[in-house]
């Protein structure tokens, strides 16, 4: 029996312990001596296509603007939705009321007697009756990481205030908010909601090396409202935040902004942040009288203050993300090879040859089943070549969408991360036994053929084209062809690790704590296509598209079919 057991194992070991590249097993010794025990590797087809994106649910902390135009895929175009966070407690100073010699509050609300060019792009924020409450200016901070493209592109990117409401609801209210396709032209007026415009290269030029070198410089792009903006907006806060639930008005006073490109074309930003400062302008004032205190030319001493609105975790981030669909249709055409695209654009979708494994190998016990999928090399002079995708994630189809929503991370039951330390020329998935197994276990064959023998089963389905239509099936055969049961999606995707921790003995490990799609522009050419199932083809031709499911089974005395 220990003969059986090292059996197995060495069967394993060898079978793991293949790198990303190897393309076989290795896996023909099998000692003589141990008669009783059958191990074996098995190997099938999958067949592979390219599929539409679609939607995708796109939750994350960072906001895409630009525009890229690739002769492959042709443009793709960004922006983003966000919302900015009140915290609770936040409020505005009162205005300044009383005597030269005494008074109560600090804000100002005029700068009659203040050094000139104090005031500067400061505005007198007056009430519905014309009487002045307080002051401020209102810039709003795009900070961005990095870029994707060109460093000196020439763009413009235009900021609109969402104020407009979708069945009677605001944007963040929206179940579909975070998906990439909504709609903002339904949440704002071109004409009337503009905050303003900047244009921008990636790189600014206007600050000096020293600066930009600098550990803890982060370029941003900076918007100002004007006095119309500022009177309007600067109103509603002061208003309403001379109190402290702020925080609880905040998102219907100020609902988000819609940051999107409409100039230039080569450059993507990678937005980490956005932030509104209010700033105003206050009263220096005496700590004893509450009188004004004065400079030594007599003017009122001034103190600089303000506070500030970011984008954070706690509040909605969305991506409106565009590609060309007649592009992205040529590729999803292509019948030599399958592509990914990021994001949004191409995912690859496997058929594996599960009811061929439990037919074949009934009886047996599955040790390991192997998945490789060869990535063709690119030779391409572009400028600005996208990247291969690191982190994919092959998924069962029928769990994609829920997958993101709900924020899972990969069991290797339902879904397998592929996640390199090295370089890869193919992306491997060493083990997804499992996954067969899941299929196997989820009955919903069984229950298909139940349903077949007294008549027919209606499919929802995504044709090439990438709608929503139907499929009506007459036989098992039908079904599985058309149904998600043994359909595997591979997703680009974006991982996010915790810290390091440091170990003498074991080393250095860190934990995937989440796992999102990856909305940075990237792609790969895979080998598979839609010649593996074109019956017009001779068979060898067929078979050079076709993927190969390695398995290793092991059967205890008993005959597999």
């Amino acid at each position: 029996m220990k003969a059986k057991y090292a059996l197995i194992a060495l069967l394993a070991i060898t079978f793991w312990g293949c790198d990303d590249n190897t393309a076989g097993l290795g896996l023909g010794m099998f000692p003589g001596s141990d008669q009783n025990i059958n191990g074996k590797l098995s190997t099938f087809d999958v067949t592979t296509e390219s599929v539409h994106a679609g939607k995708i649910y796109a939750m994350t902390n960072v906001g895409y603007v630009g525009k890229f135009t690739d002769e492959t895929f042709g443009t793709y175009q960004a922006g983003f939705l966000a919302q900015l966070n009140c915290p609770e407690g936040m409020t505005f100073p009162a205005a300044f009321s009383g005597t030269t010699e005494s008074g109560t509050g600090k804000m100002m609300t005029n700068f009659e007697n203040v050094a000139e060019g104090v005031s500067g792009n400061y505005t007198i924020i007056k009430d519905d009756n014309g009487n002045p409450i307080g002051n401020c200016q209102i810039n709003i901070y795009l900070w961005y990481d990095s870029y994707f493209g060109d460093s000196l592109t020439a763009c413009r990117l235009s900021m609109y205030v969402l104020d407009k409401k979708k069945g009677n609801k605001y944007w963040y209210e929206d179940p579909d908010a975070y998906y990439t396709n909504i709609n903002p032209t339904e949440y704002y007026d071109n004409t009337t909601s503009l905050l303003g415009s900047k244009s921008y290269t990636a790189v600014d030029l206007s600050i000096s090396d020293s600066i930009r070198n600098l550990s803890t410089y982060t370029p941003y792009i900076k918007i100002t409202l004007d006095q119309t903006r500022t009177q309007d907006l600067g109103l509603k806060l002061l208003e309403g935040g001379r109190t402290e639930d702020l925080y609880k008005k905040f998102q219907s006073i100020f609902p988000g902004v819609y940051v999107k490109s409409d100039y230039g074309d080569g450059t993507i930003l990678y937005t980490s942040s956005m932030q509104m400062d209010v700033a105003f302008l206050e009263h220096a004032r005496d700590s004893i009288t509450g009188g004004l205190l004065h400079t030594s030319a007599g003017k009122d001493s001034v103190i600089y203050s303000g506070r500030s609105f970011t984008s954070t975790r706690e509040v909605i981030q969305a991506n409106r993300l565009e590609n060309d669909t007649e592009k992205i249709q040529e590729c999803i055409n292509e019948p030599k090879w399958t592509y990914l695209k990021s994001p949004a654009g191409i995912f690859t979708q496997l058929t594996l040859p599960v009811s061929q494994i439990a037919e074949k190998l009934q009886g047996d016990t599955l040790n390991a089943v192997k998945l490789g999928i060869p990535i063709y090399n690119e030779t391409s002079d572009k400028k600005f070549g996208m990247s291969t995708p690191k982190n994919v994630l092959l998924i069962r189809k029928k769990y994609k969408d829920s997958f993101f929503k709900d924020n899972q991370l990969s069991d290797g039951i339902t879904s397998s991360l592929f996640n390199p330390t090295t370089s890869f020329t193919q992306y491997t998935f060493n083990n997804i036994t499992q996954m067969i197994n899941d299929c196997l276990a989820d009955g919903e064959r069984e229950e298909a053929e139940k349903k077949l023998k007294s008549g027919t089963i209606t499919l929802p389905i995504t044709n090439s084209e990438g709608e929503t239509d139907t499929q009506e099936v007459n036989t098992i055969e039908e079904w599985e062809k058309y149904s998600d049961w043994n359909k595997f999606i591979l997703i680009p995707v974006l991982v996010t690790t915790d810290a390091s921790s440091s170990n003498s003995y074991y080393g250095s490990s860190s934990n995937v704590i989440s796992i999102q799609h990856d909305l940075k522009p990237g792609y790969a050419r895979l080998k598979g296509g839609t010649n593996a199932t074109n019956t017009s083809l001779p068979k060898e031709e067929q078979d050079k598209y076709k993927l190969k499911l390695e398995v290793v089974s092991t059967n205890f005395g008993t005959k597999s079919k």
